[in-house]
């Protein structure tokens, strides 16, 4: 399944299941045919990329990385968002998305935590050119055993302030 076809196929799941979390939409695509790592990369990647594409041009300013931690706090590292299949192709298809229907893109842009909080912001008087998004934060789940740069050998990072021992 080329990642296209997995978002084709998941932007119907996420206009049915719209009252959902993150977890029980990447369920609900896993049983929709998509395989589990590539359903959990749509979750994160694409309502960040749609919402992006929705917004381009406003003046909000976004970070062009990610950080993943783990449940703990702990960074296990930070990548380009460009980087990321899901991502990219969400940018590149946020117009085709965008033509299967308000209810669609909405259920969407509505997983990004980006765009929920430009829209309070907005909403409350900000205007788009002050906002400055820092860079989203995926949690990286105990059954995620996708790669990640993750050079710590599940050591904690020593602070770099701290000298000793």
């Amino acid at each position: 399944m080329t990642v296209r076809e997995a978002i084709l196929r998941a932007v119907p799941v996420f206009a049915a299941h719209t009252g959902g979390g993150p977890d029980a939409l990447r369920s609900e695509l896993t049983t929709a045919g998509l395989p589990a790592a590539l359903a959990a990369e749509v979750v994160e990647f694409l309502p960040i990329a749609v919402a992006r594409a929705m917004l381009n041009g406003m003046g909000v300013r976004f970070a062009d990385f990610y950080v993943r931690q783990s449940a703990q706090g702990q960074v296990i590292g930070q990548k380009r968002l460009d980087e990321e299949p899901v991502y990219s192709a969400g940018l590149a298809m946020a117009d085709e998305i965008g033509r299967m229907g308000d209810y669609a893109l909405t259920a969407v842009v509505n997983y990004s935590s980006e765009y929920q909080a430009i829209s309070r912001a907005l909403n409350g008087g900000s205007r788009a050119e002050d906002l400055t998004c820092a860079p989203p934060v995926m949690l990286a789940n105990n059954d995620d055993r996708r790669a990640f740069d993750d050079t710590s050998g599940g050591a904690p990072r020593k602070p770099w302030w701290r000298l000793w021992g």
